[in-house]
């Protein structure tokens, strides 16, 4: 059979940074999901998958440097690749592949961490080449472009990862095969071991046990992405232990055998930090870009200035009214959201008129990413079912008096209201899913369009299989024809199953189950939600409905799950070191603690705070499932008790949440701070940006950092800032314009002391020398 060759595709504009490279996306587009995840790490609709190697130092355990172990499992997962039979590369079958070649518990940790983000649009090899991005930026490195598209295996690859004792005639045939020469199999093996180490457990002839703290040696003296790894092996200093120590008298010291294949040129070379930086974005994106023959991978993604969120129409009752609902995400990286003073909706109905008014959406949140900055603008508006809409552009208005008009390329952006979910009468009710959708007339036919997480005995990740269920007709409102089916979903679906509600061209697409309620309610009546409880919420800034009084068709409500445990808990739930808070409502796509998660089918509040330790926010969620945080990343508010009374997995004798609920404690330890520093005055938490930083007169990286040190290395200027838990920036002047944003910004503990605050992303934890 005839095989097309192995794709591997390479940016040649290496000084172009991401933000800078190619033309700005076109919504919607096959990587929404994926440009979610990447760019929203914190604040509001926080995607949190950058949280577990924030700070680069962070890891699972002892000895552990998550960073490290997302860039070696992307490394082994290529590894497999055939550039001569177009097979293999970054297609997810190290998923097949764990043990043997592949050992430790950094491969399957990290393919448990990324398995949440699984979906039709995000596939595990994506996720796998994302995690090498949000990996490197996390430790100051370069941005690696992503480029999407990757088609996930269904079988495990042939053998073939390089192993330490191999020749290198060996290696150099071994990345050979993946497409890299002599001098580019140097550079990324440079690159890759500029973080983490060897651990005893895996290679104890490398790292004899007892031999180092914790069992594991580091590659160089630093956990930052840095030249170190190059500069200190030229220097003669290198505590690498695949270049020194007893590796070499094993037969094991490959990276010294590497290193020397040209004779040290090519790492002398990268010895120079600028030289490593680029280096390691060209090779660690040519890495990543190993795909398969039958794959084309898209452009690399780059965030959107304006970005539809959440979009949404609802026939309301009596089918004359719909009601639009979204969010407006706007980029604000470069132009600070206080230069903004409204953001509308120029609207379009179905027949391509005019509307008579705009829509005004409001603030509702900020978040951050690793060197972008978004806010969010809320809207909730009515409008006629017989005008409805069709597309609309975005009207942002600035403070000066300008205006600035986005129209999506000159394609507006789209709305179909030819077939719409309508939640409040759809719901999922223990394992049973039904839906209610309308569909515009004349059209009667729809279907329900399900993408099932399946698991898989002896496999770490779930297979997505798609099932599809016809919806029947079961009345007439207004100019729409109402629709309901079900399907019974297992235990492990009925949380965070994406579905579409489709009627043919037309989609209400990707959709959750976990952002439904567990009781239907009927057509025309109402409600009364448990959202109206008082709010916990610490999202970087207040929650604001346009509309906070529009009627809907009905209101859903969270009742109690078929189920859950048949009797209340005898007193209120304990946990040693914790006090609970109550049971708090959760969404799938804007999920409120995002530290670290945790599924298992023998949950327990003790299993549960044990895995979360050290952070300030442990909940119990949908039986089996924990979740962990050091604040909440998006809003919640208290609901009643008894949305949470589904029985712990582990344990039928107390409840751990349910269907978007929390069960939620927190931490009695005390909480971290604004450290007090003699001679400085905390000023509050400000806006950064890479592009342009506030603070420029000295940069120290730190993985150990404290405030304290912070404060001596800017000795001599008058402003200092701590920003991601391990940067230190000092200034007498801010260089570029900074905001004052809410405390809750700044969340990141200290790499050196979790009991201090140090920023966030593009979060300064600002301090001033005291008069």
């Amino acid at each position: 059979m005839e095989t097309r060759p192995l794709r591997i595709l390479l940016i040649l504009a290496l000084s172009v940074c991401l933000q800078g490279a190619g033309a700005a996306p076109t919504w919607p587009s096959s990587m929404d999901e994926l440009e979610d995840i990447m760019f929203l790490n914190t604040g509001y609709r926080a995607r949190g998958f950058a949280t577990p190697v924030t700070p680069c130092s962070k890891g699972a355990g002892p000895g552990r440097v998550a960073a490290a172990e997302y860039i070696r499992t992307a490394f082994h997962d290529m590894a497999t690749g055939n550039v001569f039979q177009g097979t293999g590369g970054a297609d997810a079958s190290i998923v097949f592949e764990l043990g043997g070649d592949n050992p430790g518990p950094g491969f399957p940790t990290t393919l448990t961490t990324f398995n949440p983000y699984l979906t039709s649009r995000s596939s595990m090899a994506d996720l796998i080449a994302l995690g090498v991005y949000t990996s490197v930026r996390s430790c100051g490195g370069p941005v690696i472009p992503i480029r999407t598209g990757r088609v996930d295996a269904t079988a495990a690859g042939p053998p073939g990862v390089p192993q330490p004792q191999n020749s290198l005639f060996t290696f150099q045939n071994q990345f050979s095969r993946t497409g890299f020469d002599t001098t580019q199999m140097i550079q990324v093996v440079a690159c890759g071991h500029t973080l983490g180490g060897v651990h005893a457990a895996n290679f104890p002839t490398i790292v004899p046990p007892g031999s180092a703290p914790d069992d594991f040696k580091s590659f160089d003296s630093t956990q930052t992405f840095d030249e170190k790894i190059a500069s200190e092996y030229v220097a003669g200093v290198s505590t690498d232990p695949l270049t020194v120590g007893p590796s070499q008298a094993v037969g094991r010291a490959s990276d010294l055998r590497v290193f020397t294949a040209d004779g040290n040129a090519t790492i002398t070379s990268m010895a120079d930090p600028a030289t490593f930086a680029s280096t390691c974005q060209a090779m660690l994106q040519k890495m990543i870009d190993v795909v398969p023959g039958s794959v084309t991978l898209t452009d690399p993604i780059v965030p959107y200035d304006i970005k539809p969120v959440a979009l949404q129409l609802t026939l309301q009752a009596g089918g004359n009214e719909i009601l639009f609902t979204g969010e407006i995400r706007v980029r604000t990286t470069s132009r600070p959201a206080s230069q903004i003073s409204s953001v509308q909706l120029v609207y379009k109905d179905r027949t391509g008129g005019s509307a008579s008014s705009n829509i005004v959406a409001a603030s509702k949140g900020t978040a951050a990413g690793f060197d972008d900055n978004f806010t969010f603008y809320a809207f909730s508006t009515k409008i006629s079912s017989q005008t409805s809409i069709s597309a609309f552009n975005v009207l942002v208005s600035l403070a000066s008096g300008a205006t600035e008009t986005y129209d999506n390329n000159g394609n507006g952006y789209a709305i179909q209201d030819t077939v719409m979910l309508l939640a409040p009468q759809s719901c999922v009710t223990g394992s049973q899913l039904s839906i209610t959708a309308a569909v515009r007339a004349p059209a009667t036919a729809a279907n329900l369009v399900l993408s099932l997480k399946v698991p898989r005995s002896g496999i770490i990740t779930p297979e997505l299989q798609s099932q599809t269920v016809a919806l029947a007709q079961q009345s007439t409102v207004g100019p729409y024809n109402i629709v309901t089916g079900t399907f019974t979903l297992d235990s492990t679906q009925a949380q965070d199953t994406k579905f579409d509600i489709t009627s043919g061209q037309a989609s209400d697409s990707f959709k959750s189950t976990g952002d439904l309620g567990t009781t239907c309610m009927p057509l025309g009546s109402t409600g009364t939600s448990s959202s109206s409880s008082s709010s916990l919420s610490s999202s970087s800034s207040s929650s604001v409905s346009a509309s906070s009084t529009s009627t809907t068709l009905a209101t859903s409500t969270r009742a109690t799950s078929t189920t859950t445990s048949s009797s209340s808990p005898n007193s209120t739930p304990s946990v040693a070191g914790y006090t609970y808070q109550g049971c708090y409502t959760d969404s799938t796509s804007a999920r409120v603690l995002t530290g670290r998660y945790t599924s298992s089918s023998t949950m327990t509040y003790k299993s549960c705070s044990t895995f979360c330790a050290g952070y300030t926010y442990f909940a119990t969620e949908y039986s089996s499932q924990c979740y962990c945080g050091q604040s909440f990343a998006n809003p919640t508010t208290a609901a009643p008790a008894s949305d949470c009374s589904m029985k712990c997995s582990g344990d039928t004798t107390t409840v751990c949440g349910g269907p978007a609920r929390m069960t939620l404690f927190k931490s009695t330890a005390q909480a971290a701070t604004n450290a007090t520093v003699a001679g400085w005055t905390y000023d509050g938490c400000y806006t950064d940006s890479t592009s342009a930083r506030v603070l420029t007169g000295k940069y120290v990286p730190d993985s150990s950092l404290t405030i304290e040190k912070c404060a001596a290395a800017c000795q001599g200027y008058s402003i200092f800032g701590a920003e991601f838990g391990s940067q230190c920036y000092c200034a007498n002047a801010f260089s570029n314009p900074s905001t004052k944003v809410a405390e809750l910004d700044c969340g990141y503990t200290c790499a050196g002391n979790a009991l201090q605050l140090c920023g966030a992303g593009n979060r300064l934890s600002l301090y001033r020398k005291s008069a």
